[in-house]
């Protein structure tokens, strides 16, 4: 509870300006050695199987999410960008994201994510509205979400994210018959 309570109240504090913004601008000279997109699936690969260590080694120490869609902009920093992989991950332990990825510019990669799960643990979420939630049985595939990760230095430094209305927690809550 403590989680989403700092959640609310960090998306609140971001939508009226009493958190710092995040303005990424892209590098002309990212100093990569590997494409961003073997980064990047990397990272998404690490997140699918709970290996948080390696997941944050991937992120740069000043990294930083910028999610538009729930249904303000949120800002959020390196020390809690993987909270809601981890809540997924208890509680969809066989999540997988189904990501197609494109090149956006030298160090950019966008990626539409179409994740699915079988709900089979407690869903605890640290964001939405969402109860916890015992584990239904029930099998999810929810639609579209959009993330553009930039890549520098071979580690992702932003990630600016789209959930359309109606899809991430509306749709899982929907899936999962939650009132």
């Amino acid at each position: 509870m403590l989680r989403r309570q700092w959640f609310v109240l960090l998306a609140t504090a971001t939508t009226v300006g009493l958190v710092g913004g995040c303005r990424y601008s892209p590098s002309e000279t990212p100093n990569n050695s590997r494409a961003p997109q073997e980064v990047v699936r990397e990272h998404l690969r690490a997140v699918e199987i709970g290996d948080w260590e390696t997941a944050e080694s991937q992120l740069a120490d000043d990294y930083t999410l910028k999610m538009k869609g729930m249904p303000f902009f949120v800002v959020v920093r390196r020390k809690h960008a993987l909270d809601v992989h981890q809540a997924r991950k208890q509680a969809f332990p066989d999540f997988e994201f189904n990501e197609t990825m494109e090149d956006v510019g030298t160090n950019g990669v966008k990626v539409t994510v179409r994740w699915s799960g079988t709900h089979t643990g407690l869903l605890d979420y640290p964001v939405g509205d969402i109860p916890k939630t015992a584990a239904t049985g029930k099998p999810v595939s929810l639609p579209e979400e959009y993330f553009t990760y930039y890549v520098e230095e071979d580690r992702i430094v932003h990630t600016y994210g789209e959930i359309p209305e109606g899809h991430g927690p509306p749709a899982l809550m929907q899936q999962l018959g939650i009132e």
